[in-house]
Parts: structure tokens; sequence; C-alpha cells
């Protein structure tokens, strides 16, 4: 997603950091699983002779390209990047290697590298080399604009964000279950542009069978890539010449039951080349835990999952949900029997609810977007004071 670093830095080193975080971004939505990079090469004399930003996974790091644009004119001069650099061999040679043959004396990171097989490995390295290296600047801002690749690495799951369209009296759909169109075109276009950014979309059957979905990223310029479409359907019930989801460019893969689930269905998906993952069940549905650390085996870093309320509900019960986007529209739908954003199973006192902190907010046209997170306690230390009250 975005990061938009503050426009007044402390000193020079945070400036060209921020420029760093720019070129980044340029390589959003293509260089999954790897995080996000952009470095600038500045001569002896401090003139900027070189930067670049990692492309596509697979492809040239950002370092690589800034150090071999500047050439020779890197030699006793500054690196900057967000991210530490690498110091192992993995789609392509370790960065700091090539620091150390360029001449470059000082390095300027925003952050270090949570992978255990950097982890300030990449730091000691180039300071074995004797070139000197500083570290935390932007350092918020530069976990946020990776914070797939950070949760993917430290917890070995996907990032998980829930989408959802309500009404201001908190429903996804009529009585029916009829949700198109809830909210506005402004807010179709933009959740095309969230779709984008992440490996994979999960939904399940019955969202299927209800709106037969594309799940595709469209009707928005310079589409970069298509997401994996993920479904969860316990009995194979979806016939996959039947639906659209099962369509188009990107691949779909199914999560079904081990032991309860239609073979005719399992059989013809797997004769078309479907992917099929196969959970145990946990009462009445699939493991949803169980699952998240099959798809980051499979290098799933971020799921962006669009489905009704029993999911968002299961997501929420789970502890699974890491983001928010919640799309309000201007509209009260005044009907009890309306189809709730989240199942009727949190039956919890008031304080017991489920607390987020909301990022930010923007109007969309007539629509709200709320994008939020799970709210994090703050531990309290005896002896420590608090400085609002003092106490």
């Amino acid at each position: 997603m975005p990061v938009h670093a503050p426009l007044l830095y402390q000193n020079i080193d945070e400036a060209y950091i921020a420029r760093c975080l720019a070129l980044a971004e340029l390589g959003a939505c293509t260089v999954s699983p790897n995080p996000m990079v952009g470095a600038i090469v500045l001569d002896a004399a401090g003139r900027k002779v070189g930067e670049g930003y990692h492309q596509r996974a697979g492809e040239a790091h950002a370092e690589v390209i800034a150090l071999e644009q500047a050439g020779d004119k890197a030699k006793g001069g500054t690196l900057y990047v967000n991210l530490e650099p690498c110091n192992h061999y993995g789609r392509t040679p370790p960065c700091t290697q090539k620091i150390i043959e360029s001449g470059i004396q000082r390095v300027v990171c925003g952050t270090l590298d949570p992978n255990p097989l950097v982890a300030g490995a990449g730091r000691d390295m180039l300071q074995n080399a004797r070139i000197s290296v500083r570290y935390g600047f932007l350092e918020a801002e530069c976990r946020r604009l990776n914070e797939f690749f950070f949760h993917a690495i430290v917890h070995k799951t996907p990032f998980v964000t829930l989408k959802l369209g309500l009404s201001l009296d908190g429903k996804i759909a009529n009585r029916h279950g009829e949700s198109q169109w809830l909210t506005g075109a402004f807010s179709r276009q933009y959740v095309h542009h969230l779709r984008q950014h992440y490996d994979a979309i999960l939904t399940t059957s019955e969202t299927v069978i209800a709106d037969d979905p594309q799940l595709t990223v469209r009707d928005i310029p310079n589409i970069k890539k298509q997401p994996i479409k993920i479904i969860l359907d316990r009995q194979f019930r979806l016939n996959p010449d039947k639906y659209q989801i099962f369509k188009g460019e990107a691949p779909t893969w199914v999560v079904t039951s081990k032991t309860s689930h239609n073979t005719a269905n399992a059989q013809k998906a797997r004769a078309q080349g479907i992917k099929i993952i196969e959970l145990d069940e946990a009462g009445t549905g699939l493991n949803l835990k169980s699952l998240m650390p099959q798809l980051g085996e499979l290098e799933i870093n971020s799921l962006f999952v669009e489905a009704g309320g029993r999911l968002a509900s299961s997501l929420l019960a789970e502890n699974l949900v890491n983001k928010f986007y919640l799309f309000y529209a201007p509209k009260i739908l005044k009907d009890q029997m309306a189809k709730a954003a989240f199942g009727p199973s949190f039956q919890l006192d008031l304080p017991d609810a489920p607390q987020l902190e909301i990022i930010q907010t923007r109007q969309l046209d007539q629509d709200w977007v709320v994008e939020a997170q799970p709210y994090k306690k703050v531990k309290h230390y005896p002896g420590l004071i608090n400085t609002a009250t003092g106490l």
C-alpha cells in the first residue's frame, strides 16, 4: 500500500530514505514474495550518481541497479536504501558483496530486514568490510510499506486483509442476499486497485454461487497483475465449468475438506489443472488456522478476503485478520433480516468486543472507506509513569 512519508525531515538522511520509499513503491504488485526496495547512490562529493528500484522477483535488486548506474563514481560515496541489503543467495546473488566491491564507504538504510537469512547479518558484513552503516531512518514508514513481507517473514503466514461493503446500519446485503451494488462506482474501482496489491483473493463457494464473481482486477488503468483466486468450498459444490471465477489468466485454487466433498467436481478440477488444498474440518467449517501456514509455504504473502459475514466472523474469531477495509454506503437498509457484516456468534459483553484502531478514512464520492487494524493493547509495567496523566 502507498506510504506517504512526511514532507519535512529531521536531516538529509531521512530525505534520501523518503526518496528510496518513493522509488520502492514503483515495484508494488510485481516484486512479491520479495519486499519493495529503492536505492540511491551519492558520490564522494554528495552528488546523486545512481538510483533504482527492485522491479520484479528474480530480477536485480535495487542496490545493484543503483550501483551499476553509478559505476566508478560510487567509490567513496554513500548508498541509501529503505531496507537492509541482503547477504545471502536467493533468486539473485547477495547485494552486500556488490556494495563492498563498489567502494562505497557509507550505507544508510531505513530499517533492518526481519528475514532470518539477513536480520542484521547484512549490516555486520558491511561493517566488517569497514563500511559505515546507519539504520533507523523513517523506520515506521519503511515497515508500513513492506507490511506484507514483514508479516509473512516473521509469522510464515499471509497478511490477511478483510474487505466489506456495508450500509450505515452495518448490513452487507438484503434479506435475500442481494448486495450488488451496495456501494458506488468509485468504491468498486478502489477495490480493483487494492486487489492487484495482493498475492491472492479469498472467497467462499457461497459467494460464488450467489454472485458468480470474476474476482479479477479490471476497470482501472495500468493493471500490473492478476492475483490468484482461492475459494473455500468445503463440500466442493462448484463445478469449474459453470462459474466465471475459474476463467481468466490468473489461476484458481480450491480449498476443500479432506473427508467430505464432491469427488466428481474435484476430479474435473484436477483435470483442468486447478490446484486443490485439502483441510481438516473444524466444527461445521474448514480449519482456517491450518490453511494460513500452507498458503505461506506457497509464497502467498498477502491475502485479500472478499466474502460474506460468515467467513468474516470466522476470521475475526480466530484472530486471523491483520487489516480491514470497510466501505460504508450512505444507505440504511432498515431490516433486521438483512445480512449483517458479522454473524451472530459474537455474543460478547461490550468490554470483550473486538476493538479496531482506525488507520485512516477517506471519502469516495458518496461512500466512506475506513482502513483499520486490530487494536494493539499497550502493556503497562509496574513503576512506569503515564506521561499523559502523571500516574
